[in-house]
């Protein structure tokens, strides 16, 4: 986002808040929950296809050499999604560190973090979507590489 428009979202708050500061920050503080929830619901996700991993990796590792690269790319590339969303958007900075005595750039700097956290929990769901393809992919092979009875 560039500085213009982050002042422009700036005023849309004050001006949608009329001008109070604690309900304009409430606004930011309830945008960066959302992010927090939305990366809470992918690590849960990662948590299952680790899970699942550990019961059924060897068997789907056992398909083919495709089946095996494919799982455990699928398996690193979740790791690495998760690591992500963890670095960057679980990483710890209380809002109100960021307090000052301009409101209008405390929340323009309040907005730069929700943006960072918003770009590392957008790379932590492309990751995420590319290593959960590959992990389904392999277990595609698997269930097509099943011997049909005679």
């Amino acid at each position: 986002m560039t500085p213009e428009a982050r002042q422009d979202e700036v005023s849309r708050i004050l001006a949608f808040t009329r001008e109070d500061p604690e309900r304009a920050f409430g606004v930011v503080e309830r945008q960066l929950s959302v992010l927090v929830l939305r990366t809470q619901v992918m690590l849960s996700l990662s948590g299952i296809v680790i899970t699942v991993t550990g019961f059924s990796g060897r068997a789907i590792a056992q398909t083919s050499e495709l089946a095996r690269l494919l799982v455990s790319a699928g398996i690193l590339i979740v790791l690495a999604a998760a690591a992500t969303a963890i670095g960057g958007v679980l990483r710890l900075r209380w809002l109100t560190q960021e307090l000052g005595d301009d409101l209008r750039s405390t929340l323009s700097r309040m907005l730069e973090i929700r943006d960072a956290k918003s770009r590392f929990l957008s790379a932590a769901l492309l990751l995420f979507i590319v290593g959960f393809s590959c992990y389904c992919i392999a277990i595609a092979q698997m269930l097509l590489n099943v011997p049909t009875g005679s």
